[in-house]
């Protein structure tokens, strides 16, 4: 009876989660890939935010693309860019701007590999085309030219 129960903690412990196991890395942790559009906002940067890794960062038109990772993969993960109001006075202006991440206190801890999406016509210096700003997004060394069109 003892093995029965231990057999069924195992299976349930293993697909409780419901996330696909893949082996990126050779390690055979879970992982899963979604992708997910959004807007980006002008505001007061919370302070509070789930951990979350940005892997590459890039800009195309109007669109940011973050790929993330993070654990979860028992609840819905919420996601926003927030850039702050205020720039800073240089050739091209810098504007700081963060990922905060709301994981809903999820439990489950399957890596999650997840592709954002951001409009961030919000985030340009001017609405004109051509104008230029450049976005220090939190947790990246580097910043990235935006080029409103």
């Amino acid at each position: 009876m003892k093995t029965i129960i231990i057999t069924a903690i195992v299976l349930f412990a293993g697909f409780g989660c419901g996330t696909k196991k893949m082996s990126e890395n050779g390690e055979g942790q879970n992982l899963e890939v979604k992708t997910e559009e959004l807007k980006a906002t002008l505001g007061e940067i919370p302070e509070n935010s789930d951990p979350v890794k940005i892997k590459r960062a890039t800009i195309s038109g109007n669109i940011m693309t973050l790929e993330v990772t993070y654990s979860g993969g028992c609840k819905d993960h919420e996601f926003q860019l927030i850039g702050r109001e205020m720039i800073s006075k240089s050739l091209p202006p810098i504007r700081s701007v963060k990922l905060v991440h709301t994981g809903n206190e999820d439990m489950c801890d399957a890596l999650i590999m997840k592709t954002l999406k951001f409009d961030i016509s919000e985030l340009a210096y001017k609405k004109e085309v051509g104008s230029e700003v450049m976005l220090k997004l939190s947790d990246l060394d580097e910043s990235l030219k935006y080029t409103f069109e």
